[in-house]
């Protein structure tokens, strides 16, 4: 199995129905799905995976870049802005209901995981 079927196969097999669903073409993304469900994969070190969705969702991989873009602008001015905008919180939560939905005996191993890679920034 290739490394992207690899991925794809174990974030498909560890996310929820609904995001499932939002993969698989079954259900309609929004940018704030892509949003999270990016972040998620490339927080787990799905890179070859995460790329394939940015090519998949261009038009969605536009608007985050230009929206990061505009974020670096406001941090050089307001260093404060992801405090200020619970920007740490939001991605805990993508975290917390993610790891709500994996197999029990799963879930401390991904639970850590992914908060060892958002304690690293």
């Amino acid at each position: 199995m290739e490394l992207l079927e690899k991925e794809e196969s174990t974030f498909l097999s560890l996310c929820s129905p609904h995001d499932r669903d939002l993969l698989t073409g079954r259900a309609e993304m929004t940018l704030q799905d892509f949003e999270r469900i990016t972040y998620l994969i490339m927080t787990l070190g799905f890179s070859v995976y995460a790329h394939n969705l940015h090519k998949q969702y261009m038009d969605f991989t536009i608007q985050l870049t230009e929206q990061i873009d505009r974020e670096h602008e406001i941090l050089a001015d307001y260093p404060n802005y992801y405090l200020d905008e619970q920007v740490f919180e939001k991605c805990q939560r993508w975290i917390d209901d993610f790891c709500n939905h994996i197999p029990a005996d799963k879930q401390k191993y991904y639970r850590d995981k992914l908060n060892a890679q958002t304690d690293l920034r």
